[in-house]
This record gives C-alpha cells, structure tokens and sequence, in this order.
C-alpha cells in the first residue's frame, strides 16, 4: 500500500515525453498515472527527475500529481485474445466488444528478462510454411529468427500472410504487430485473414500511424508477451514483426526528444540492445520452460534497394538468416520475389528430410551454374547439350517455385515436383510448356495411384536419385497425362514451305519431251 501512496509532480512536458520529480522508490518500466486518467511508463531514472512516457492522449502541464500504481506495464493475455486485434496496452480495437477479462489466465509483463539459454533445446522441427521455394530451399526451423527485407512493393506483406494462411492444418498460433502502419492498411490485412479463415488462430496487436508514438514502440513487446503465453502452454508460435523499420525510428525519436546523444545515422546508441533484447525472446524451448516455440519474422523495407544501412545489417547480424524480396523479381510475375542466391537460412536446414536436403543443394547447384552459363549463352548461336539441358532446369524450377497467393503445397509434393526437371520427362520441356502442365502435375502427384505412392514414401528413400529415377519410370504417365499441352518448338515437326503455284501455260510435259 505504501507503493501506491507514492505521487511525483510534473516538472516538464515534451510531447509524450514527462519529466516527474519525488517517487523515491520508483523503478524502470513501473506505471504511474494522473487524476484525469491519464497512464505513463517510466523510461529513465535520472540524477534529479524521472522520465515518463504518455500512454494516453491527455493534456499534462507542469505542476500535475502522478501517483504510483505499484506494478508493471503488462498485458491480458489468454485464449479469449485469439481472432482478435488489441492495441499493445489490451484494449480491443476491433469493434467486437470487450476482452473477456473475466476468463483470462492472467497479466503478461510487456518486457522481460530473455530465457536463459538453460531454457532452450536444439531446432530440429521444421516450420511449414506452404511455399515451394521456401520450404526446400530456404526453410525455417520452430524457433528460428528470420528476417524479412526487401524493397517496397515487392510482395512481402502477400508472402506473409500467405504463411498465416497456411498455419491452418499445422496448428501454429500466429501473432501479428503491425507496428506504425496506416489504419486502412490493418483493415485490409484484417479482411484478407478473414476472407482465408484465418483469424480464429490468429492475434493482431496493432499500433496506427495516428497513435503516439510510445504505443508504436511498445506493440512488438507486447506481440511477444502474448506468443510468451501460448509457447509456456507447449504450442509452436509465429511472430511477425512488421516493420521493425518504423519501430527504429520512433524509438529514435523518443530517444532524440529525451535529449540522448545521437549517434550513426541519428539513431541512439542502444538501438541495437532494444532490437536484440526483443529477438532473444524467440526461440525453442524445454519442457521446464514450458515446451513450445517462438518463430519470430522481423520485417524491414529498403530504401533504394540498399540493405548496408545501419538498421538492416543491425537486423541481420541477430537473426538466423534473412529472405531478400526484389521488385525487379516481383514485376516479372516471381511470386513469392525472393532472390535465392542472397537469401539464407542458417538453421532452417537441420530441420529437413535428407531428400528435401539433397535435392535443395542440387537445385542451387543448377541455379549457380547457370547464372554462370547465361552470359556466354547470349554469344552463342549454338550452345553444348548440357549447357542447354542446365539453362533448361533452370528455367523449369523457376516456373516450379512459382506459387500464387494463398495456396498450399504440402513438403511431399514440394519434393516431388522440384525433382522433375531432372528427369528424362522434362530434359526437352521449355519455360512456357511447365508453366502450363504445373497444375495438372501438382494434380496428379497428390491424386494419381502411381504417382501418389512416389509422393506419399518420398521421405523414405535414401537419396535424391533414387526418387529421380522413380519418376522417370512413371514418365509414361507424366506423358499421358501432359499429352494434351502443345509441346516446344524445338519438338514440333518444322513446316514444309509450299509449293510454288503452277502457271496453266507451262506444259507439265516439257520435262518428258526434253528427254
């Protein structure tokens, strides 16, 4: 009680920023708040005042009473928070009435100690996302911190909420922070998971553009307190972070509003701590802690396609690897436009399959081969067969990684289908003849008797040449089934010019009567 009897005077108001002077016993992230209702967090204790960040909008003038609340900013967190879209603060900002507090499990503090490393086990579960070029190529472990960038319109709030999209048969619990966003962009986030039945698995903790600024600051805490909840309770948790961007700089500008010293590109010195302390919270955890995990997706856009600025190489030097959109990719119909030689994913490949292993390092090895080949192939009339056969590959397993929105591949089939164009099938196929049997492919992998068995015992075999090899002897029936699909030119029989018209005064004749 004597905690809550505690009241500090303002001293000075900056904005959201309050400077108090008393509270002698006041600690960091402590809560206080005025008679009109108006909250603050405490972000600084300095030699002679203490400083405050506005959780409310309200006029503070100097001379105004706060009292102490006696405990931390936290957060209500519980099952009744699934399908629904709260500010970091709780308060639901989706028009369906009030939390049922009366239900909640409890009160998650908003920023806590990381978990130990004692706390934490080896990644070895593979997040499925859905996505051909992710899953195989760069996949993403239960626990793994992967970060997203790339330019602006290059697909990557589609990629993502496809990957929520998905989650639905792999029972993952999504959290999405939409950190500084415009209110009608939320909403359409919001309706698109609705419209894709989404939203019963999924919480949107969400802090607009219009709001103040330290509620931009506190949604990824408070998206991470929530994941906290349902990974101690053994569930696999997605995070989304988007976008840590927008996060930095407000953080950079409460940071230059409290008159800490600036340092690269403006930024506050401990920017890199805020950032780090908040990642370290995802992970895989133990049975002590809880069990479950915390997959996290940070997001950030480029400017001008330049990703050594300061935050993004922040960004990259604490997660596990990063996904590289491009709009060039994007605009040439690439969905999802990731650039596969400068993505990666460090502990995304000890969750895989041997085969999807196998078969991932071969593509590349197509991939990288022809990059080199494509040059030398623009001054040449007449390339090598194997040349041809490489460049061909690479063209088939590009087509192949195509994916439409919201759509789902299950790993099985994935495999199945990246191995084709290694195969005697497809060594003769073009671009525009896999583009058109894709879908009765992906068909008849998952329905047809023959080719289903291949697909269902995939991860049992022992090397990517063995289900190559299985495939090839269902290329009958790859050809029955793509029989129908116009074959490449360099198949087609070349027409045979026409005979030149006959003139009726030229005598059919004379060639005998020469004789």
């Amino acid at each position: 009680m004597m905690d809550t009897q505690e009241v500090g005077f303002v001293k000075s108001a900056r904005d959201f920023l309050v400077y108090l002077d008393g509270m002698p016993t006041i600690r960091i992230n402590d809560t206080v708040q005025n008679d009109q209702g108006v909250r603050g967090l405490v972000s600084a204790l300095l030699s002679d005042r203490i400083e405050v960040l506005l959780l409310d909008e309200g006029q503070v003038t100097p001379g105004q009473m706060f009292h102490r609340l006696g405990h931390s900013l936290n957060i209500p967190v519980g099952q009744f928070l699934l399908g629904r879209t709260v500010n970091p603060l709780g308060v639901p900002i989706d028009g369906k009435g009030p939390l049922a507090k009366a239900k909640a499990d409890q009160n998650s503090q908003l920023d806590k100690p990381v978990p130990s490393i004692g706390s934490r086990k080896f990644i070895n579960k593979q997040l499925t996302t859905g996505i051909t070029l992710v899953d195989t190529l760069i996949p993403l472990g239960c626990g793994q911190r992967e970060l997203v960038l790339g330019d602006a319109r290059s697909g990557k709030t589609d990629f993502l909420i496809n990957v929520i999209v998905n989650q639905k048969a792999n029972g993952v619990i999504c959290v999405y922070a939409s950190i500084g966003k415009p209110v009608a962009e939320l909403r359409g986030l919001l309706d698109t998971l609705r419209s894709n039945g989404a939203l019963p698995y999924t919480i949107v903790v969400a802090a607009s553009s219009t709001d103040i600024a330290p509620l931009i600051f506190l949604t990824p805490q408070a998206a991470f307190s929530i994941a906290e909840y349902f990974q101690g309770k053994g569930r696999d948790v997605l995070v989304i972070l988007d976008d840590m961007g927008i996060h930095a700089k407000i953080y950079r500008e409460i940071s230059l509003l409290g008159g800490k010293a600036p340092g690269r590109e403006s930024y506050p010195g401990d920017i890199f701590y805020q950032h780090s302390h908040l990642l370290e919270r995802a992970g895989n955890f133990n049975e002590a802690a809880g069990g479950g995990s915390i997959t996290a997706l940070p997001v950030i856009e480029l400017g001008l396609s330049d990703f050594t600025t300061f935050i993004p190489t922040n960004l990259m030097s604490m997660t596990d690897g990063h996904f590289l959109f491009r709009s060039a990719l994007y605009n040439q119909g690439r969905r999802p436009a990731i650039d596969i030689p400068l993505s990666v994913s460090r502990v995304g490949q000890q969750t895989q399959n041997r085969i999807q292993n196998l078969l991932a390092n071969r593509i590349k090895q197509v991939l990288a081969g022809a990059a080199q080949l494509e040059t030398v192939s623009r001054f040449s009339f007449e390339l090598p067969f194997e040349t041809q056969q490489i460049l061909r590959q690479r063209e088939a397993l590009e087509e192949l990684t195509k994916q439409p929105p919201n759509t789902f591949l299950s790993p099985e089939i994935q495999t199945a289908l990246l191995a084709l164009p290694f195969t005697k099938f497809a060594q003769d196929k073009d671009r525009e003849f896999v583009k058109n049997a894709k879908d009765i492919l992906v068909d008849a992998l998952s329905s047809d008797p023959q080719l289903s068995k291949i697909t269902k015992e995939v991860f049992k075999l022992k090397s990517e040449q063995e289900l190559i090899d299985q495939l090839d002897a269902a290329s009958d029936k790859l050809t029955i089934l793509t029989g129908k699909i116009s074959q490449p030119a360099s198949q087609q029989p070349s027409p045979q010019p026409p005979l030149p018209p006959q003139s009726p005064q030229t005598p059919l004749s004379k060639p005998e009567e020469e004789k």
